[in-house]
């Protein structure tokens, strides 16, 4: 069986990408930059295509941005300058105790099945004091635009919160 999020590799990148997800350039970036330290080291957990790795690299900090996909990876990679990303565990990131200053999980955690892990993972690469932020896309969160859409994008169709 062919992993979904390496499948769906480019069309992520195409629909998720600068601008292209109205929700991402309109709450959830401001929203981080908001709350990202103005200088340090940043992991971005699950990065993805690298939006927010990214926006916190523009905004001076040194980023890891690390996902389980390796063609999420690869090409995220190939956009130019900024972040080092790295195919990678949540639950075994391969960093240094207390070696960065902020971490990022941008609607991640609900794709991540061994939390308690992920989470002490977490612990051990941040620094003491330093900034974790947690985005959440859940039904019981809702945000303006949020409810049910029916993606007639995967065969068979799935229908899913935003």
């Amino acid at each position: 069986m062919t992993d979904p999020w390496e499948e769906h590799a480019d069309w992520w990148q195409r629909e998720f990408t600068n601008g292209a997800d109205p929700e991402y350039t309109e709450q959830i970036l401001p929203l981080i930059q908001q709350h990202l330290p103005g200088s340090g080291r940043m992991l971005d957990m699950g990065c993805g295509e690298g939006q927010v790795a990214r926006l916190a690299a523009e905004l001076g900090l040194k980023v890891v941005g690390l996902d389980p996909a390796f063609t999420q990876v690869a090409l995220a990679g190939s956009r130019a300058g900024g972040p080092a990303y790295f195919q990678g565990s949540a639950t075994d990131v391969g960093l240094a105790t207390a070696c960065v200053d902020a971490a990022v999980a941008c609607l991640v955690f609900e794709h991540i099945a061994l939390i308690d892990p992920a989470l002490a993972e977490l612990a051990r690469v941040m620094r003491p004091g330093g900034t974790f932020l947690l985005l959440l896309n859940h039904p019981l969160l809702q945000t303006p635009g949020s409810g049910w859409i029916d993606d007639q994008v995967l065969d068979p169709p799935e229908q899913y919160w935003r």
